[in-house]
């Protein structure tokens, strides 16, 4: 397909079952995300309306024709587990819809399901990986405002009015997210995710967000607003 007829980028990072990253950036604004890329998934997940392009053209910049052009399904026999990593492109819609309930007449992927032993290397999977890592990267601040959302209610002013945030509902699972998302994040960019930001709680209270990081401890709490 040619790249200007992609309207949707998808990524998924998958180890067996379990899902690391779920990643979907649409041309029209719709963004999505679970996961954070490692193990244990974190399965916080939620989705913006965002109403312009600005995430799918900072991903698409890492995309050629060249890379369209080059589809490829590598399928391996499984052995002691398997990992597959997938990026996919879609476009030209036949149903007029370009959100989630399109239907898809183009599509390009690049896909490899290995065994973790594998000794396979190739370039499109470098380039899979790091688009990966990359696409992860740009909506990383974002995904942290999900993750507030979810966990503390408590809504970002960086936030899209329609965004929808999901977090699993037992205290006990609610407690992994937490843990999970904040080993898999790096610390040091916390402080750039709440530079400028205001937190709105149920009420509507504004707070800021103030980190307290060293070497052996993360907290965090909201500092209420005059």
């Amino acid at each position: 397909m040619n790249k200007s007829e992609v309207e949707q980028v998808l990524i998924t990072v998958k180890s067996g079952t379990e899902e690391a990253l779920v990643l979907k950036i649409y041309k029209n604004g719709i963004l999505a995300r679970k996961g954070c890329g490692g193990l244990p998934g974190v399965k916080i997940s939620g989705m913006s309306f965002t109403g312009n392009s600005t995430y799918f053209d900072q991903v698409m910049q890492s995309v050629s024709q060249q890379i369209l052009d080059q589809e490829i399904n590598h399928e391996e026999k499984i052995i002691t587990g398997s990992l597959e990593y997938m990026v996919a492109f879609y476009g030209v819609t036949a149903n007029g819809d370009h959100g989630e309930r399109a239907e898809w007449t183009k599509s390009a992927m690049l896909r490899f399901y290995m065994d973790e032993g594998t000794s396979f290397r190739h370039n499109l999977l470098g380039f899979v990986d790091g688009f990966s890592i990359e696409a992860m990267k740009i909506t990383d601040s974002w995904y942290f405002d999900i993750v507030m959302m979810a966990l503390e209610n408590r809504k970002s002013s960086a936030l899209p009015e329609q965004t929808l945030a999901h977090a699993a509902r037992t205290e006990e699972e609610l407690e992994k997210d937490f843990q999970h998302y904040f080993q898999q994040t790096n610390k040091k960019d916390l402080p750039t995710f709440v530079a400028g930001k205001t937190y709105a709680d149920t009420s509507g209270d504004l707070s800021s967000l103030v980190f307290r990081i060293d070497e052996t401890s993360l907290t965090y709490t909201f500092s209420p607003l005059a």
